[in-house]
């Protein structure tokens, strides 16, 4: 027994240490109008707009310690699907659904139907809709509301 502790003391220096834990700090996109971007998600999202010395980007507070980077630069929009997406939360999605209705801007669920709400199966209610470069969004409220 005691040759067999010897051995788990030696070996112990040979084991990797784990990595460090990740946490996520911000995301960014690239646009063709930071200002136009940045109030789209302010606007439709409530997203808080966060100060920065860069002129050439805008920053939104996506809570939870993560932000959204607007880059400037897009001269194109962005070739994607719905699989490639930033998912949001938002308190009241018929806010949401209403806001996009008002400013004339599709938004479908994942099979692309316009004007049609999903519900995911945790009960998450849940539409797709894309920004002004053409990033698509996930966008769901809180569980347990009936789709509506």
């Amino acid at each position: 027994m005691l040759a067999y502790s010897i051995l788990l003391i030696l070996a112990a220096p040979l084991q990797q240490a784990a990595p460090a834990a990740a946490q996520a700090e911000h995301v960014a996109i690239q646009a063709a109008d930071i200002d136009r971007s940045a109030a789209f998600y302010h606007d439709a999202f409530g997203l808080r707009l966060i100060p920065t010395p860069l002129d050439n980007r805008r920053w939104l507070d996506l809570g939870h310690g993560m932000a959204l980077h607007i880059l400037d630069g897009r001269t194109a929009p962005k070739p994607s699907n719905r699989n490639e997406h930033l998912a949001l939360h938002v308190d009241d999605l018929a806010t949401v659904t209403a806001w996009l209705d008002a400013h004339h801007l599709v938004w479908t669920n994942l099979a692309g139907d316009p004007h049609t709400m999903q519900v995911r199966f945790d009960g998450v209610r849940q539409i797709y809709v894309q920004d002004p470069d053409g990033y698509w969004l996930e966008v769901g409220d809180s569980r347990g509301k009936p789709a509506g």
